[in-house]
Order: C-alpha cells, then sequence, then structure tokens
C-alpha cells in the first residue's frame, strides 16, 4: 500500500481551511420569544454552508439549527414570526444571478420544516407583508435596459403572521415587547448578535 505524505494532506487542508471565510449574519428577526438569525460560510468558488442562530430571550442561550436539505446552500435572506411561535424562512440562491425565493414554515417547538410557497422574483429588496401573504417588489431590466419595480404576490395558504407593514431585507435590527437585537459589524459581514431583555444583554457568535 502506498503510504500518504503527511505533509502533502497538511497542505491540502491548510489550503481548504484558507478558502473558507469565517461565518456572517445575513438577517434577523424576533418572535417575542426568541431571536432568529441567518448565518453563512462562503467558501471560494462553492455554495455557501448555512444555517440559522435561535436565542432564547429569556435564558440568553443559543444554539444552531440546521437547514432542510434542499436548502442548506441557499442564503437565508428573511425571517418572518407567524401566529403560533413558528417562522417562516424566505431562501435563496444568491450566487451569480441568484433564483426564486423559496418559503419553508419552521416550527422551533417540534423541529420541523415545511415547504409552503416559492416566489417569482431573482432580485428584490423590499416586501409587503399582510395576513397571510407577501407581495415582493421585484426589480427587472426592460428591454431597454432600465430598471423597474414589479409587484408580485405570494399567497400563503394556512399562515398567519403576527406582524404586518412593509418590510426592507436585510434585518439588521429588532425590537419586539421587551427584547432587543441587532446585528453588529460591516455592513453584510455581521459578525455579532447583540441580544437583550429587559437589563440582560449577551453578544453572541455565528
Amino acid at each position: 500500500m502506498k503510504k500518504l505524505n503527511i505533509f502533502s494532506v497538511l497542505s491540502v487542508f491548510i489550503s481548504s481551511l484558507a478558502l473558507a471565510q469565517a461565518p456572517i449574519f445575513t438577517t434577523l428577526s424576533s418572535s417575542g420569544k426568541n431571536v432568529f438569525a441567518g448565518v453563512k460560510l462562503l467558501k471560494q468558488g462553492m455554495e455557501p454552508d448555512t444555517y440559522m442562530l435561535q436565542v432564547s430571550a429569556d435564558k440568553l442561550t443559543s444554539n444552531k439549527i440546521k437547514l432542510p436539505d434542499e436548502i442548506i446552500h441557499r442564503e437565508v435572506v428573511g425571517l418572518l414570526p407567524v401566529e403560533g411561535n413558528k417562522l417562516l424562512v424566505m431562501s435563496q440562491r444568491t450566487v451569480e444571478q441568484g433564483d426564486k425565493p423559496q418559503f419553508h414554515l419552521f416550527d422551533p417547538e417540534n423541529k420541523t420544516w415545511k415547504k409552503v410557497a416559492q416566489g417569482d422574483c431573482a432580485s428584490f429588496s423590499k416586501m409587503k407583508v399582510e395576513t397571510s401573504s407577501v407581495t415582493i417588489t421585484c426589480l427587472e431590466t426592460t428591454e431597454k435596459g432600465s430598471e423597474i419595480e414589479v409587484p408580485k404576490k405570494v399567497t400563503l395558504t394556512g399562515i398567519k403572521f403576527t406582524n404586518s407593514g412593509e418590510v426592507t431585507f436585510p434585518v439588521m435590527k429588532v425590537e419586539k415587547e421587551n427584547i432587543k437585537a441587532e446585528l453588529l459589524g460591516d455592513t453584510f459581514e455581521w459578525n455579532q448578535l447583540k441580544v437583550g431583555m429587559n437589563k440582560k444583554e449577551k453578544i453572541f457568535k455565528p
């Protein structure tokens, strides 16, 4: 059997580490009971590895939440609280031209996931949240090369949001009831999450 050169193995291992950046936060939300944040780990020339960080607001403890296999390499671009302490997770492939956003319902108590819808919009930054639907402001390019905004509605049957109104992504700061949360760091390179409840406060890393 041919022996492996330990130095070659170490060189490959170190090179692979160098290609991966430190994980960063992508967006933020609060259900009033927990704080949730999207996290991604970029690797040069590859799709990102993604997951969520959940922080218990009363105990100020955190745990990582694995995403379903079909969206584990898609960036978490939006998190919207739903009645029943559930969460609507909006994900998108952000490498190159991106793709249509997908919506999954996450139940923190039962740790279950369910895909509920898909949008028809590759580029957007704003969203209007209504009782059981969202309207995405899509950015599209005309034949003449100019950019226009086109609203596209996504109906979410069986889902009732706890908040309604306009949302601009990414969300960097939330305040709900007695909970405050904020992403810290350079823009789009947020590497810390500050969560406070009453007079308690703690910093979390992805």
